[in-house]
């Protein structure tokens, strides 16, 4: 994906976070997403640093007005929607599937107005943000520049995007508490800092949270990209 078309795409999906108007704290726990739109928002993983969810809207379906707190927000199919917000005010969203965007506090319904569905994961990070967090001793962001990139970073998570070709190894490195999207499916090796070697198998569109440890990767499959969501309230090697 182009630089261009990431930005591009973050600029489409940021334009969600200013269809909220005013969030009432008293409300939000009654419009959570996966209780008031339960028909199309599922939690997939929850602790007690993040929650999960992933969201389906079919074709010219429309979702209940439903709250989402602070988040990280990833398209897996194009997005060509309507959003409306509490206060009644309208706005189209337009996003490519793989772009990430961080994205405030929301009450909206949302309308996909296309005849594909809408798709996306919602990775909602809890506690206070982290002014001293730090990269870790060996960030693959410094190590391999080349196919690892930050795209966004606040006090509470680090964007990151990662892409291999088949037969590419990465070197020796640490990862922090996260959240993993594949944006493709993917086949790898990996190594860990102990010598255990084990195989791994992603699906296009699955989401996992991962405590940190430190591998190394070998992609033994076709080119695969995906997205790393860090948890700066979470631990790291």
């Amino acid at each position: 994906m182009s630089q261009r078309r990431v930005v591009r795409s973050l600029i489409c999906v940021l334009s969600l976070s200013c269809l909220s108007g005013s969030v009432a704290q008293a409300q939000a726990p009654n419009l959570d997403s996966p209780v008031a739109d339960a028909a199309h928002h599922k939690v997939v993983f929850e602790n007690d640093q993040v929650r999960v969810v992933h969201y389906v809207i079919a074709p010219h379906d429309k979702t209940s007005l439903h709250y989402h707190p602070a988040l990280v927000s990833v398209l897996l199919t194009d997005a060509n929607a309507k959003a409306t917000s509490q206060d009644g005010k309208t706005s189209e969203i337009h996003g490519k599937a793989g772009s990430a965007a961080w994205r405030g506090p929301t009450i909206h319904v949302v309308e996909n107005v296309s005849d594909q569905p809408l798709e996306g994961i919602l990775v909602e990070p809890k506690g206070a943000g982290n002014t001293a967090w730090k990269p870790p001793a060996r960030d693959l962001v410094t190590l391999d520049p080349a196919h690892h990139k930050v795209e966004f970073e606040n006090d509470l998570v680090r964007i990151e995007r990662y892409w291999a070709e088949t037969g590419m190894k990465s070197p020796m490195h640490d990862h922090p508490d996260h959240v993993q999207i594949a944006l493709t499916d993917a086949n790898t090796r990996a190594t860990s800092i102990k010598g255990n070697v084990t195989e791994g198998h992603l699906k296009a569109g699955e989401a996992r949270y991962r405590k940190a440890f430190s591998h190394a990767v070998e992609n033994v499959g076709p080119r695969y990209e995906g997205l790393l969501v860090v948890l700066k309230s979470g631990g790291a090697r």
